[in-house]
């Protein structure tokens, strides 16, 4: 996309937290994004559709760098660094091909393990 002096575009940030939240959602061995204590975010058509919401994830800008912060929760049996690198990479080439969004890091905090049943 060519843009001149004049005209910029602007991402909504729900737009770059769903991307992220899509992203992850692939990556296997992650179980849930967010915790499930924060309705509002996810809300009852999230439920009913189960797709991934934004909640949990958080971009920040701080001097022109950004960050994506992460709550996750894993399924019992995966290699957390394992997992933590596949979301990371995850997470900077969803955000890159598909906004031009080029990200300085992604934060992870694993909330908690999930046993499949």
């Amino acid at each position: 996309m060519k843009l001149t002096d004049e005209q910029e575009v602007i991402i909504a940030p729900g737009v770059a937290e769903s991307i992220v939240a899509l992203a992850v959602a692939q990556v296997d061995g992650v179980a849930q994004i967010g915790s499930k204590a924060a309705p509002a975010s996810s809300g009852l058509l999230g439920i009913l559709t189960k797709r991934p919401s934004g909640g949990g994830v958080l971009i920040l800008e701080d001097d022109g760098k950004l960050t994506v912060d992460l709550h996750l929760k894993l399924y019992y049996g995966y290699k957390l660094q394992e997992v933590a690198a596949n979301v990371r990479a995850a997470v900077s080439d969803a955000l890159l091909t598909q906004a031009c969004i080029d990200i300085d890091r992604v934060d992870i905090t694993v909330d908690g393990i999930i046993f499949k049943v």
